[in-house]
C-alpha cells in the first residue's frame, strides 16, 4: 500500500532540517507524540550541502496496539527507524523495522521537502507499507498506515508550535 502525507511549514528547508535533527526538538516532540525514543545510532559527515546524516533509533508507541495486531504482538511493540538524510537532495530515505512479524511487514519511505518560497516549505512523506499475511494483509496495512497519519498529524501540529515559539534567525 502507497500513501502520501503533505503539510506546508512557514520556515526555511535550512531551519526545518536543522530543527528535525535537534536533540531539544526530539526530547520534547517524543513525549508530546505519546513514543519513547531510544537512540541506536547518529552520524555526521560533512556540511552544508555535502550534510549526511544517518540516524537510527528504536520508537515505542505508548497507546494501545490495534486489536487485530495486538495477535501478533509478544510482549510490548517497538519498531527500529533508520534514516538517511542527504542535505543536497534536501530528502530523507526512511527503514522502519517492527519488533515483531520483520519477515512479513514492510515498511520504508521518502521524506522530503519541496520549497515554496524563503520561508515556507512542503514536507511530502511518501510511504510503502506491504504485509504479507494472507487474508490480513491489507487490514494489517490499513491500520499500519492510520497510526502513521494520525502521528504526523500530531507532530505537524506540535512541528508548526514549535518553530512558532523558536523562530528563524
Amino acid at each position: 500500500m502507497k500513501y502520501t502525507i503533505e503539510d506546508i511549514f512557514d520556515v526555511s528547508a535550512a531551519r526545518y532540517w536543522q530543527v528535525f535533527f535537534d536533540d531539544a526538538f526530539n526530547a520534547a516532540l517524543w513525549p508530546a507524540l505519546d513514543i519513547t525514543c531510544e537512540p541506536i545510532e547518529l552520524r555526521r559527515t560533512g556540511e552544508g550541502d555535502a550534510l549526511e546524516i544517518v540516524r537510527e533509533q528504536r520508537l515505542t508507541p505508548k497507546r494501545e496496539v490495534p486489536a487485530l495486531i495486538q495477535k501478533f504482538v509478544k510482549g510490548g511493540f517497538s519498531y527500529t527507524e533508520k534514516n538517511t538524510f542527504k542535505a543536497r537532495e534536501n530528502m530523507m530515505r526512511t527503514v522502519t523495522t517492527p519488533s515483531f512479524m520483520a519477515d512479513k511487514i514492510t515498511t520504508h519511505g521518502i521524506y522530503r521537502l519541496e520549497v515554496l518560497g524563503p520561508k515556507q516549505v512542503k514536507r511530502v512523506w511518501e510511504g510503502t507499507v506491504e504485509c504479507s499475511i494472507p487474508l490480513l494483509g491489507g487490514k494489517v496495512e490499513k491500520i499500519l498506515v492510520d497510526e502513521v497519519r494520525e502521528s504526523y498529524r500530531r507532530a505537524t501540529e506540535f512541528t508548526r508550535k514549535w518553530h512558532a515559539s523558536h523562530p528563524e534567525t
